[in-house]
């Protein structure tokens, strides 16, 4: 079962098919998605600044979001389907906001197809591409009749092309593939999932709002200083009126730290679906023209796609691919205050500022980077070639339990790891003898539960492994306690528990290994 589009899974299809299947395999496919997702952010923010300030915004994203540890990288992590949805949506909106000298009819048809294809990423995706790329289109044209042209191009080519692949799958696959088993289409999403806060990122509002304040103000105060700076030689009366709006921000980020604001580790991301809603703000104040449309679309796609984490935004999975929408606004809304303002020299001043603040925070970025992953103490997983590490006592347990299964298994049988944990299928060669490869709250609820457990009896895997961990993120406490007590049920009745290692310490406790029953094989 799988809730997510077909490209990202077809794509990997194909660099497996070509190189073999292995985790160097699973890198490259991440270096070139990577260097798409790149060009399609140096791409997108060519749209709303200059060629210089492109190359270093772009330049900033790759210590920053890309080599993105604890598996929020684009190379090796956890959101391969949300990097490529982003390097779509980024080339949609700039594609429809290319200068009128080189845009062309068929355009906003192009922006409608990389659209569908984010949505072929994830659906959700998809549809905010699509409705901003909507309100682009709008507030860039001129004439009635021209809008309902474009607009009706843009929709047209997004229902061909994510309409028809869906129709391909359907066919082949089935309907209830997507319509019942996974909520691809967003139907029949699970309560678990629809109810739960974490999951919105909204659950700790009242002491993120702070760390949302401190970091925008942190930010808005570097564009201050670097504003003074530049005026202070040719216009210090100007330098010194912009000290009382600087002495403002300051004080909030006082107030933002007083009440605790400062000491998350989301300081530095957390403005970022502030940044986008000024810079929506402006857009839509700022008339019907290029570079308005360019700050209503990164704004408000880069707002919208934060509703993961909107408070405490910090390195992790999922995080990266919004923040690139939040670098273009951020860009546009610099680029926008220093082409208003009237003094060219001043101009020129201002702009080499912020792009010297820009290389000096892409090397604080580097450094910060190889020094974290120095201090790293996790150890490498042997079996991985290296690209996967973890704690050294879960380093030592996954190495253990994998050597265990298979000696205590043939080749031939089956292995089942809840609620996820398919890295020991990897490791002792062993596969997952039943469809449903997934056992998260709301990958399992009340209603297919039975099915799995038919699935189960069918083909009874020769080993079952219960990787206890709490499942809070998803609603949920541990696997079949809170949720999955059928399957757990089945599980007690058709296994017996196994010792994966003579001296077992107390922390192999939250590993449960199972060998089926003689009487049940």
């Amino acid at each position: 079962m799988y809730w997510f589009g077909p490209f990202t899974p077809c794509l990997h299809a194909v660099f497996f098919r070509v190189l073999g299947s292995s985790f160097s395999t699973l890198v490259t496919a991440g270096v070139v998605g990577s260097l798409g997702v790149l060009a399609a952010l140096f791409f997108a923010l060519s749209t709303v600044t200059g060629r210089r300030e492109a190359v270093l915004w772009t330049a900033l994203a790759v210590p920053a979001l890309v080599f993105m540890p604890s598996a929020g990288g684009s190379i090796l992590g956890m959101g391969y389907r949300i990097w490529h949805a982003a390097a779509f949506a980024l080339a949609a909106l700039a594609v429809v906001l290319r200068p009128d000298a080189v845009r062309r009819p068929w355009s906003p048809a192009l922006a409608g197809a990389l659209a569908a294809l984010a949505g072929l990423c994830r659906t959700e995706w998809g549809l905010a591409t699509l409705a901003v790329a909507g309100v682009v289109v709008f507030q860039r044209a001129t004439g009635r009749n021209g809008v309902r042209a474009q607009e009706l191009r843009l929709l047209a080519a997004f229902l061909l092309v994510f309409g028809g692949v869906f129709a391909v799958f359907g066919l082949r696959a089935g309907w209830p593939s997507f319509t019942r088993d996974a909520p691809v289409l967003l139907l029949n999403v699970p309560a678990e999932t629809r109810s739960h806060p974490i999951l919105s990122g909204v659950s700790g509002w009242r002491d993120g709002i702070w760390t949302l304040l401190y970091s925008m103000a942190m930010w808005t105060g570097v564009f201050f200083l670097v504003e003074i700076a530049a005026l202070a030689r040719g216009d210090p009366a100007r330098a010194r009126r912009r000290l009382a709006p600087l002495a403002v921000v300051l004080l909030v980020l006082a107030l933002a730290a007083w009440r605790g604001g400062g000491s998350s580790g989301g300081l530095i991301w957390s403005a970022a679906p502030l940044a986008c809603a000024a810079a929506c703000v402006v857009g839509l104040s700022s008339g019907r023209h290029r570079a308005a449309a360019a700050l209503t679309g990164f704004g408000a796609l880069g707002l919208l796609l934060s509703h993961r984490r909107l408070f405490f935004i910090e390195d992790g999975p999922y995080v990266g691919p919004p923040l690139l929408f939040a670098f273009v606004a951020a860009a546009a809304l610099c680029s926008i205050a220093v082409g208003r303002e009237a003094s060219a020299p001043f101009r020129e001043r201002w702009g080499t500022g912020i792009a010297m603040a820009l290389v000096l925070l892409i090397g604080a970025a580097f450094a910060a980077r190889f020094a974290e992953y120095g201090t790293d103490e996790r150890v490498r997983i042997p079996g991985t070639g290296g690209f996967l590490s973890a704690r050294p006592e879960l380093a030592r347990e996954i190495e253990g339990l994998a050597a265990a299964i298979r000696s205590s298994s043939r080749s031939t049988d089956g292995l089942v790891v809840f609620p996820e944990g398919e890295i020991l299928n990897y490791l002792s060669g062993r596969r997952n003898p039943i469809r449903h490869k997934l056992y998260l709250p709301g990958y399992v609820d009340e209603r297919n539960e039975p099915e799995i457990l038919r699935e189960l009896r069918a083909a009874p895997p020769a080993a079952v492994v219960i990787w206890r961990r709490l499942l809070g993120e998803y609603g949920a406490g541990f696997f079949g306690a809170d949720y999955a007590r059928e399957i757990r049920r089945w599980i007690g009745e058709s296994y017996d528990r196994a010792r994966f290692r003579p001296n077992a310490s107390a922390r192999s406790l939250e590993i449960e290994y199972y060998l089926r029953k003689v009487s049940a094989r």
